[in-house]
């Protein structure tokens, strides 16, 4: 089995791009509706402020939400991306068993949040 990691969200509950408020929405639902454990990161929290630009050092991406990444045991943190890509996993999932037993570099949603664990 994989490393276990934990998923991080990293969001703006004062969001004012159109865009973004729909994708975090549709983000936030996606990994409820999947029953997919993740601990939330709301970059306009200014007790989260250190947080926030510690993932935004991790990603290279600065004021863009929502961002997503894991967190290790060891303490570490890897950008996974944006909504598009986790978008995209999830659109995977649903591709025909055949197409996906064909093509197993094929990203699905089990395989790639398959071993996300809720805490350490």
């Amino acid at each position: 089995m994989s490393e276990k990691k934990r998923l991080v969200v990293l969001i703006s509950i004062g969001v004012s791009d159109r865009r973004q408020a729909s994708d975090q929405q549709r983000a936030l639902l996606t990994l409820k509706v999947r029953k997919t454990p993740f601990t939330e990161v709301n970059g306009m929290d200014p007790d989260q402020r250190e947080k926030r630009n510690m993932l935004f050092k991790v990603s290279g991406i600065r004021a863009h939400y929502p961002q997503f990444f894991f967190e290790h045991e060891d303490g570490t943190y890897t950008f996974i991306g944006n909504w598009e890509k986790v978008e995209g996993i999830s659109e995977n999932s649903e591709l025909p068993k055949e197409i996906l037993e064909a093509h197993p570099s094929i990203e699905t949603w089990d395989s790639f949040f398959g071993s996300v664990v809720e805490s350490f």
